[in-house]
């Protein structure tokens, strides 16, 4: 069997819903987006599938918001301009032997947190804006969010 036959593709692909509320939690806006798994995102998951490059203390687990709308890169390590970085506060794995297999994380911000107009949110490995790894990035038609709103996202990584 030639080489060419041999195995598989698997493409990251990403999507999130972002919904702002207003502070009884009543939807405002809803938007879904497809994001871009960045190529340093993509080589740190085949990192994690072996031993050499594990980084098991530094998980995906940070998603960050931003002001810039300038559309994501696959060559993107950083937000173009980040506000602020919470970490995820729910996960949702019981998808992962779905065909195709994905997870989801689950972000909050209250209303004393990052409010500006908003055009771009990232998926992170740690708390740190400058020692992350970046998994994926996605940019919006931006939009303000107040002390009068919060902000949920649900960011989707699927295979």
């Amino acid at each position: 069997m030639a080489n060419d036959q041999i195995g598989g593709v698997v493409v990251l692909r990403g999507s999130l819903r972002i919904a702002l509320r207003d502070l009884e939690g009543k939807i405002l806006q809803e938007r879904l987006i497809e994001n871009t798994v960045v190529t340093q995102g993509r080589s740190w998951v085949l990192g994690q599938l072996q031993t050499v490059n594990q980084l098991t203390a530094q998980a995906i687990g940070w998603l960050a918001i931003g002001t810039s709308t300038t559309a994501p890169a696959t060559s993107d390590t950083t937000l173009g301009s980040e506000i602020t970085r919470v970490a995820v506060g729910t996960w949702v794995t019981s998808t992962l032997t779905a065909n195709p297999p994905s997870w989801q994380a689950q972000a909050s911000f209250a209303s004393n947190v990052g409010n500006t107009t908003l055009g771009e949110c990232g998926l992170f490995n740690t708390s740190g804006a400058n020692l992350a790894t970046m998994l994926g990035h996605a940019t919006f038609t931006s939009f303000s969010k107040t002390t009068s709103n919060t902000l949920t996202i649900s960011y989707t990584i699927s295979a």
